[in-house]
């Protein structure tokens, strides 16, 4: 079995190091060790989020029988945080809900990179409404970008999890 593991995010200086591309920020920090993973490749697609479905449709169409695993930001986790899970709905992403669209189906693995602000009580401040697209198109802080380097070995180990022991097992271990 070969993963396919797919950074969502847009192209372009524009959007480099904003939170919607959080999973292509924490990906550069891991690349070359995934590449050391035999059964493991990375396909970046050159699309923008909202087209993500169609890059990866036809990247799968001329290597089939890869496992997916999309890699991408989720504004309900809090900063510094990942979840794995497998078979969901879109949860509002329009990256995801274009894969979903163009596979026609949901089953591929997915690990969520948390981009919502902690309060000072704890609580995580996730954004609404007409705020998001501001949210997560907005830069990182230095405290954010720092924060993906660090959780970034947290996905490299979910991965080499995943390749080794199944998506089950990597989400008992990591979805604390």
């Amino acid at each position: 079995m070969i993963f396919t593991i797919v950074p969502l995010g847009n192209p372009g200086k524009e959007y480099e190091n904003t939170r919607h591309n959080a999973g292509r920020v924490v990906l550069s920090h891991i690349t070359e060790d995934i590449k050391n993973i035999s059964m493991c490749e990375v396909f970046m697609p050159t699309t923008f989020m909202n087209e993500s479905g169609k890059a990866v449709s036809e990247y799968l169409k001329y290597h089939e029988g890869r496992e997916l695993i999309v890699v991408y930001d989720d504004k309900d986790l809090p900063v510094g945080s990942i979840r794995i899970s497998y078979d969901r709905g879109d949860g509002g992403h329009n990256g995801v809900k274009s894969i979903i669209e163009s596979l026609g189906t949901k089953d591929f693995i997915r690990i969520r990179i948390g981009i919502a602000k902690i309060n000072e009580d704890g609580t995580v401040n996730t954004p609404t409404g007409e705020d998001v697209a501001k949210y997560v198109l907005g830069r990182m802080s230095e405290e954010e970008i720092i924060a993906m380097k660090v959780i970034s070995t947290n996905v490299l180990g979910a991965i080499k999890m995943i390749a080794s022991d199944g998506y089950q097992k990597a989400m008992e271990v990591y979805n604390r």
